[in-house]
């Protein structure tokens, strides 16, 4: 083998690993989409999956009374919260809220219209809320789940 055969051979396996690298690298630290929801009817029975590192909708709620079943299919405690807000979940500030760091505060952020309160690992819980029309942002606000994507956009019509 001659030393541009070789050399060619070493760029080309070096381009393949690099190109797999930036690939790999660019795949792992994109954000969670936030915004997909299933593509059903918006529904007033609405299911929910909490999950490491993800709140999931089953569909997207119709206005009106809504009853929400809640999941925590995670392995640490998770809670759901329902914020009327015109601010995108990727804008919303993290800080302190209730004298914790890396939260939400649901007070300034928007309208906490209700919540599930702190669920264990296994748990479901149900809720009923009354929805008009316009954005909301469904998340977790314990601390730094909000930054790890549990938090999804969602409109009501």
């Amino acid at each position: 083998m001659n030393r541009t055969t070789s050399w060619t051979g070493m760029m080309v396996a070096s381009l393949i690993l690099g190109t797999a690298a930036c690939s790999n690298s660019s795949a792992a630290t994109a954000p969670p989409s936030s915004t997909v929801l299933p593509s059903a009817a918006p529904s007033h029975d609405v299911s929910v999956s909490l999950n490491q590192w993800s709140v999931t909708p089953s569909t997207t709620p119709a206005s009106g009374s809504v009853t929400f079943t809640v999941s925590n299919d995670g392995t640490v405690p998770h809670e759901f919260v329902v914020l009327k807000t015109n601010t995108p979940a990727a804008d919303i500030p993290v800080g302190e809220f209730e004298g914790e760091s890396e939260r939400i505060d649901e007070d300034t952020a928007g309208t906490n219209v209700g919540e599930t309160g702190d669920m264990e690992p296994g748990a479901t819980k149900s809720i009923t809320i009354h929805l008009a029309p316009g954005h909301y942002v469904f998340f977790c606000n314990l601390p730094a789940h909000y930054q790890e994507g549990m938090h999804i956009d969602v409109t009501v019509t």
